[in-house]
């Protein structure tokens, strides 16, 4: 679990302008292949008040260009599914009073619009029920459901949270993998993500310091740790908005406001000692895993990135020299190249040492270096300092 210390570490994003300047952003999502964020903002405009705004950031928070989503609801929930089609955005869908009552999935379209209320696209986990919103649980691959079975403001709320498989829940199919409860809290939700057997909220109001983010137990529904949250004092207008997970840590978002325009401001908070193992995208069609369990994986513990890998060439040629097997994502690329030590099948070197060497450089490539033309499956198992 996610240790809720204060977020002192230092923030991702600070003043990031968004495709809509006068509304406040509502959600946020960090897809980590493409070193982009996600952010949603209501559309602001009154004749339209269940359009959303999706804009993509860069890693330094510069637009890279924005989506519009009709008939979505408030944008309290936003997630990202990427699969070797493209990139889907999870929404809001079928609102009722302003309130998404099912979910959407939509193609990404960079400045294009969708209907998020098309029957094409959208996806009804439960019927009869009210404020749904979504995440998704990169670790387990799982689509992550809220709903209330009242139809009120969070504080009075009632309802439930559950877990689907993602792959499943793209094609409508709907069952249910873990399921908690919750009862009213309270407090003003501004969102939830799930990470491993955990499930995390952001609660608080614009203009009042009573941030919080609590965890809660998958399997008892029983809140563990609740955490207030300090972030980006002193802004204007200042209000929690979303919350995600962030390369194996948790990163929410805080608005405020300067000159008029609406700004989003990203911390996160500290890694914890051990992270989940984090899957690494690999050419399939150039590579083969030796079996599910060797994909290529990477996992942060302390101050260390751990690398998990065993892989053939698909088309049974020799390893190049120097040949790229992926590309680490850049929150745990190194700052100078670092030499690891790897094995080799023992059949490719017919009595030679079974070792061999790779590479990590700076921007993130893996690569090979051997003169013996290997042929045959090349792994490691080994961790370099992130410094």
């Amino acid at each position: 679990m996610i240790k809720l210390a204060s977020a002192g570490t230092p923030p991702l994003l600070v003043g990031a302008t968004l495709a809509s300047p006068v509304s406040v952003a509502q959600s946020v999502f960090w897809e980590t292949t493409d070193q982009l964020w996600y952010v949603c903002q209501p559309d602001g405009t009154p004749e339209d008040m269940d359009r959303v705004t999706v804009t993509r950031l860069s890693v330094d928070g510069a637009i890279v260009d924005k989506m519009y989503i009709g008939r979505s609801g408030h944008g309290t929930g936003l997630c990202v599914e990427r699969t070797a089609a493209g990139v889907h955005l999870w929404t809001g869908a079928v609102p009722n009073g302003g309130w998404a009552t099912a979910l959407a999935r939509i193609p990404y379209v960079p400045n294009g619009t969708a209907d998020a209320s098309e029957a094409s696209v959208v996806r009804t986990p439960r019927t009869g029920v009210y404020r749904v919103s979504a995440s998704i649980d990169p670790t387990r691959h799982q689509l992550v459901v809220r709903w209330q079975s009242n139809n009120v403001a969070s504080p009075t709320a009632v309802g439930g949270i559950d877990a689907y498989d993602l792959g499943a829940a793209a094609t409508g199919t709907f069952q249910r993998v873990r399921s908690v409860a919750f009862e009213a809290s309270g407090k003003t939700l501004q969102g939830f993500t799930s990470l491993g057997d955990y499930v995390y909220h952001l609660y608080g109001d614009q203009g009042v310091d009573n941030f919080l983010v609590t965890c809660t137990d998958w399997a008892t529904g029983t809140v563990l740790q609740s955490q207030r949250v300090g972030a980006f004092p002193g802004i204007e207008y200042r209000e929690p908005e979303g919350i995600c997970v962030y390369d194996g840590t948790l990163a929410f978002g805080i608005a405020g406001r300067v000159s008029g325009v609406r700004q989003l401001n990203v911390a996160r908070f500290p890694y914890p000692g051990t992270n989940p193992w984090v899957e690494i995208p690999y050419d399939s069609a150039a590579y083969t895993p030796n079996s599910a369990n060797y994909v290529p994986q990477y996992r942060i513990a302390g101050d260390q990135v751990h690398l998990h890998f065993s892989m053939s060439k698909a088309d049974g040629t020799a390893w190049g020299q120097g040949e790229v097997l992926f590309t680490l994502p850049q929150r745990v690329r190194p700052n100078r190249t670092q030499r690891l030590l790897g094995v080799v099948s023992g059949g490719a070197v017919n009595g030679d040492t079974m070792a061999v060497r790779f590479e990590v450089a700076a921007d993130g490539k893996v690569t090979i270096w051997d003169e013996r033309s290997l042929v045959g499956w090349v792994g490691a198992d080994a961790g370099f300092w992130v410094c």
